[in-house]
């Protein structure tokens, strides 16, 4: 307790030197503790169902040059699964899709929400009862049942006031009245923000929906039985897809199974980037470290003659390096306090730059795992911060040696310099290898946003419409009802443009060789898209007359080479419903603009396919995007309202979803990037700022212990731009060294980072030129101010001084 007191009265008597080392070891300490709360709520902290490691993921994979690794699920592929593994207690189905949710009298506007299509076994799986209510059961999940529906915890309590006699009632959702029979907890996430569970019930006796070639966008989880493993089970289901590929050619062909642990499969894709943000934390941290360090020689340097009547009157060696370790304690104790405070700031801006669309980072928060990593990490700070000064200054032979003027000039001045110089080098080094790294993701960040996109997305309205099938169960309601939108929004004022977009299934057991879109026309318009060649669709371009296609570009260049492929033929064995059916012949009409439809550089960026474009009075389908393009200077967002208007005079009960302008839409897409970049950025300029600071400290406490033999120089003839050039080149050579260092580590780093970077070379040299111009730039300053005051000495006080 007496050290402890001690340790108190002696930082309450360097006020400054506290604040400087509790501030440096707070901001190293915090960006650690934010960056871990980041990993915990999204890697570590286990799903919220009950024995959550059981639980898999299973999708579709499809091999090949053309293939993908995690595609929706066949229905008829999931039933065979089903019946022939011995590896899960059960199989289930889920999918996320929307629905239009309204009351019955029709007196409040619809609602758009996420539903969830599961099997009845789905709750079961996840091992969750319902809150209240009951669970489906079989007789739910068959063609003819009654309509029956699960309401979301969140939905309960919003609009139901939490009220338990909410079972039984009904709600609308796509104009079907269906019976509240139970509430799911919140803490069902998968699929996620689902308000509305519904069972498949008459998709199974649905013609396309029993075809096996046909993927309806769902998913297959399971639960391990407790002596199976995920290895077993991925074994155990390749063989099963052999087998339906030798009985079901035409579907299966290529067909795999792609098994993952559920919160792999959630959020499996960004441990990369989190241990990239974890290895960055951790160099700011070993940099505030060897900062605090040089900081606490120094003041134990300054108090050697205190240590050395000390040990002089009996103290021992580990009596002087337990007081030194006690001060270094409390002060990364302080530290650790205020790393807390600053990495609650931080997590807000954190939440705000991550990708709208990514599981499990909102639900980042200091808990008590957080916190105990936070003493962890302070304890460890304040034995790396404190041990070996306290080494260095505790040695009773040096320290006795104090009391003895000459002695003090020993080589043991130089040790000291040189143990000190190591610690700014590595500061130097450290601070090279993050800038780099943020250099490298600014110009990967900068590239992905100079990417031709191949339309002009300003001033572009997006929303999305999902027809119901109770309500628009022909080809026919579907088109006129999408026709009879884009006259009405083709009227409104302030609109230049109105189109469609929806996306057709990929062939049936086969390797995608384009993407495709249904569009109307005007599309091309709408999204400020040049004709090179051709036509665009027009009214002849209906059901009924034959079928024609808009192609991009590429996809003449590669099926097309050397020749014109206006009025070709080609067939369409997909948008035109029976995959088994005779391909019908489409007739190319016109040439466009190869345009980017995902992010740069992610997996289907990469395949980089051409693109066709059929029109969509042709070829009806029940969900699109309504593209809308605002006349010049006009906010697109000022058309919302007038746009659900008109929709609401066709249908009172058809929501709209996914309402934002294209150029949100392309932010979304690059977040993760952004992310990653501004991170990196925020950790390179703190490491910069501390390696500055403790290289200006070691100069200027090497400028005050060489004061006096400055004052000799002087004496001799030495005038004021030699002992400027002495001092900057001691700067320049420890500069120098950690430059060169952390040349290798950056080197080292950006083979690190390769998988994060779009376009840019790992060893891009115009980031590493500057971050070693920053780093020159900021470090001449820190040396040159110590070296001008030093040039200033008046050797007379200095040969005074000692």
């Amino acid at each position: 307790m007496s050290d402890l007191t001690f340790a108190l009265r002696q930082l309450r008597k360097s006020p400054g030197f506290t604040f400087i080392a509790v501030l440096v070891l707070a901001l190293g300490i915090g960006a650690n503790t934010a960056i871990f709360s980041v990993v915990n709520a999204v890697l570590l902290r286990p799903l919220p169902y009950p024995h959550s490691e059981q639980l898999v993921l299973l999708r579709e994979r499809l091999l090949g040059p053309a293939g993908f690794e995690s595609g929706s699920v066949s229905y008829l592929n999931y039933l065979d699964w089903l019946a022939a593994q011995k590896s899960f207690t059960d199989l289930g189905l889920a999918r996320a899709e929307r629905v239009s949710l309204s009351a019955l009298d029709g007196k409040s506007a619809p609602q758009a929400i996420r539903a969830a299509r599961v099997t009845a076994n789905y709750l079961s799986i996840l091992q969750v009862p319902p809150l209240i209510g009951r669970d489906f059961v079989e007789g739910d999940d068959v063609p003819g049942a009654a309509k029956v529906a699960l309401i979301s915890e969140r939905v309960w309590r919003t609009r139901f006031g939490a009220s338990p006699g909410i079972i039984g009632q009904r709600l609308n959702t796509d104009g079907v009245a269906r019976e509240i029979i139970g509430v799911v907890p919140e803490r069902v996430r998968f699929p996620r923000d689902c308000d509305v569970f519904l069972p498949l019930a008459n998709l199974r006796a649905d013609h396309d929906f029993l075809a096996r070639g046909n993927h309806e966008s769902f998913s297959a989880i399971g639960r391990l039985k407790s002596n199976a493993t995920l290895q077993r089970a991925t074994a155990e289901l390749d063989t099963i897809a052999a087998d339906l590929a030798r009985r079901y050619p035409d579907s299966n062909t290529g067909r795999q199974v792609s098994a993952k642990l559920l919160l792999e499969f959630s959020v499996g894709e960004y441990r990369y980037l989190l241990a990239v943000l974890l290895a960055a934390v951790a160099c700011v941290f070993l940099i505030a470290c060897a900062n605090v360090a040089n900081l606490q020689l120094a003041r134990g340097l300054a108090r050697r003659k205190e240590l050395a009547v000390r040990a002089a009157l009996g103290a021992s060696r580990w009596d002087l390096a337990r007081q030194m370790l006690m001060e270094s304690g409390v002060v990364a104790l302080l530290g650790g306090i205020c790393a807390v405070l600053i990495a609650l700031w931080s997590l807000d801006t954190i939440r705000a730059l991550v990708p709208p669309n990514v599981p499990r980072f909102q639900e980042t928060n200091i808990d008590g795992v957080v916190l105990g990593i936070t003493t962890i990490i302070s304890v460890l700070a304040g034995l790396l911060v404190g041990m070996w000064p306290a080494f260095r200054v505790s040695n009773t032979s040096s320290v006795a040696s104090e009391l003895h003027e000459e002695a003090a000039r020993g080589s043991s001045g130089a040790q000291r310099q040189r143990a000190r110089g190591a610690l700014v080098i590595a500061q130097v080094a450290l601070a090279v290898v993050l800038l780099a790294a943020a250099g490298l993701t600014l110009k990967s960040f900068w590239r992905s946003q100079q990417v031709p996109l191949g339309f002009d997305p300003r001033g572009v309205l997006t929303m999305t419409v999902a027809l119901p099938p109770a309500r628009y169960d022909s080809p026919e309601k579907i088109v006129r009802f999408y026709d009879q939108v884009l006259e009405k929004l083709r009227r409104i004022p302030g609109v230049a443009a109105a189109a469609i977009c929806g996306t057709p299934p990929d062939p049936p057991g086969k390797e995608p060789v384009s993407e495709m879109a249904i569009v109307s026309p005007d599309y091309f318009r709408a999204l400020g898209m040049q004709i090179l060649r051709g036509r665009d669709f027009g009214p002849a371009d209906v059901s009924g007359h034959p079928a024609t296609a808009v192609i991009d570009e590429l996809a003449a260049q590669k099926f097309f080479p050397g020749i014109d492929p206006i009025e070709r033929k080609i067939d369409d064995p997909v948008t035109t419903g029976d995959s088994n059916a005779k391909p019908i012949p489409v007739t190319i009409v016109g040439i466009v603009a190869h345009t980017r439809n995902n992010a740069p550089g992610d997996k289907v960026d990469v395949r980089n396919l051409p693109m066709m474009y059929f029109s969509a009075s042709q070829f009806a389908k029940p969900e699109q995007m309504l593209i809308v393009r605002a006349q010049t200077r006009l906010n697109p967002h000022s058309l919302v309202a007038p746009i659900k208007q008109q929709i609401a005079t066709l249908d009172r009960d058809q929501a709209v979803t996914e309402i934002a302008t294209m150029e949100e839409n392309i932010g979304d897409s690059l977040a993760s990037r952004r992310l990653t970049m501004t991170l990196l950025g925020v950790f390179a300029g703190l490491a910069l700022a501390l390696a500055s600071i403790g290289l200006y400290g070691v100069m200027a406490l090497i400028v005050t212990q060489r004061t006096r033999e400055l004052g000799i120089r002087f004496a001799l003839g030495a005038n004021r731009g030699d002992v400027l050039r002495l001092v900057l080149g001691q700067g320049a050579v420890l500069v120098g060294l950690g430059l060169a260092a952390g040349l290798l580590g950056a080197f080292i780093a950006s083979r690190a980072l390769r998988s994060v970077l779009y376009n840019v070379a790992s060893l891009d040299t115009a980031a590493l030129i500057g971050a070693l111009l920053a780093l020159s730039l900021i470090a001449f300053v820190a040396c040159f101010l110590p070296a001008r005051r030093a040039s200033l000495v008046d050797p007379i006080e200095a040969l005074r001084m000692e």
